[in-house]
C-alpha cells in the first residue's frame, strides 16, 4: 500500500502530502471518515507515521499526512521549527482533505503522535471540523516539555540563553544556529533510536536549529485550551517510561480535558515503543485502541 503524492499550499509555501486512499474505495461510492495523521518533532510524515496511516486505511478510512513547512519534500524554511506555523499548515491541511473525493468533510478525524500531539490539541480546540482526536505519546505543553527534560540548573541556563539570543536576534536580525541535539535534549532511549535510523540509512533534516525554535516551543501551551475540546471525544495514550517527554504532560493535560476522553497506557514503555519500527508488540496497542477510537465516534 503506497500514498498518492500530492501538494497544497499553506501560507504560500507549496507542502508535500502522502493520500491513502481504500483500496475497496472506488469513484462513485458514498463518501467516508477522513483521518489526519500529524508526525512528530521530526517534521516528516514518512519518518514517523507511515506505519500508523497504512493500519488506519487497511481499516477503510482515507488517510492523509503531509510535511510540515520547511521539513521533508516541503517548501519553506529550513534548520526552524514554530508550531503555530504547523497549526497554520494543519488548518489548511484540513481545508485540502475537504477537497479530496471520497472524503467526507463532515467526518475527519486527527490523529498526531510525539510533538504531532501538541499540534492536534491546538487544532482541534480551535477547529471543530475535527470531530475526533487521538494522540499518542505527546507534548502537550512545550515550556514544560522544555524544563522537564532539563535538570534544574540546566533549564535556568538555557532560559538564559534564549533570552539573550533572542535580544540579540532583534537588533541584528541574525538567527544563532545550534545543534538540535541542544534544543531536544535525547535520552539515552533516543539517542540509540537515532542510531538505529542511522544504521538503517533512514536520513533526516539538517542537525542544525536556530535558538528560537526553542522560544517558540517554550510559547506554545495546548494544555492552556484543551477543555475547549469537548463534547468532541479524545483519547489520550502515552508511555509509562517515557523519558523524551514525561507522562505527567499527558496525565495533566488529560485531566484537563472534558468527556468523552480515555487514557491508555503503554506499559514498561518508553517513547519509541509506541512506534511499529521500534516494539510492534507495544504498537498494536496504539493500533488498537486508536482504531477502537475512531470506529465508535467519526
Amino acid at each position: 500500500m503506497n500514498p498518492t503524492e500530492v501538494s497544497f499550499y499553506s501560507d504560500g509555501d507549496k507542502l508535500a502530502g502522502y493520500l491513502f486512499t481504500p483500496e475497496d474505495w472506488k469513484a462513485g461510492d458514498p463518501p467516508r471518515p477522513g483521518i489526519l495523521v500529524l508526525a512528530g518533532y521530526s517534521g516528516n510524515t514518512q519518518a514517523d507515521c507511515t506505519h500508523m496511516m497504512k493500519r488506519l486505511c487497511a481499516e477503510g478510512w482515507f488517510v492523509f499526512g503531509y510535511d510540515y513547512v520547511g521539513f521533508g519534500k516541503s517548501e519553506g524554511k529550513r534548520n526552524r521549527h514554530r508550531p503555530l506555523e504547523q497549526a497554520q499548515n494543519t488548518f489548511d491541511a484540513l481545508t485540502y482533505m475537504q477537497t479530496v473525493p471520497g472524503i467526507d468533510p463532515e467526518r475527519l478525524g486527527l490523529y498526531g503522535t510525539s510533538f504531532g500531539c501538541a499540534n492536534g490539541i491546538w487544532v482541534t480546540a480551535h477547529d471543530e471540523r475535527v470531530k475526533c482526536l487521538v494522540t499518542s505519546v505527546g507534548v502537550t505543553d512545550g515550556y514544560e516539555w522544555m524544563r522537564s527534560i532539563r535538570r534544574p540548573w540546566e533549564w535556568l541556563a538555557f532560559k538564559d540563553r534564549v533570552l539573550k539570543e533572542a535580544q540579540q536576534r532583534v537588533l541584528t536580525g541574525k538567527p544563532t544556529l545550534v545543534p538540535n541535539g541542544e534544543i531536544m535534549l535525547r535520552d539515552p532511549e533516543s539517542q540509540r533510536q537515532r542510531e538505529m535510523h542511522a544504521q538503517a540509512g533512514h536520513t533526516f533534516q539538517s542537525e542544525e536549529r536556530d535558538i528560537e525554535s526553542a522560544e517558540a516551543v517554550m510559547r506554545y501551551r495546548p494544555d492552556w485550551v484543551v477543555d475547549k475540546i469537548s463534547p468532541r471525544p479524545v483519547l489520550m495514550i502515552y508511555a509509562e517510561h517515557d523519558n523524551l517527554v514525561p507522562p505527567v504532560q499527558q496525565l495533566t493535560t488529560y485531566a484537563k480535558c472534558g468527556e468523552p476522553k480515555k487514557l491508555v497506557k503503554l506499559p514498561k514503555s518508553g517513547h519509541y515503543d509506541s512506534y511499529e519500527f521500534r516494539n510492534p508488540v507495544t504498537c498494536q496497542i496504539t493500533y488498537n485502541e486508536t482504531i477502537a477510537w475512531f470506529r465508535q465516534y467519526l
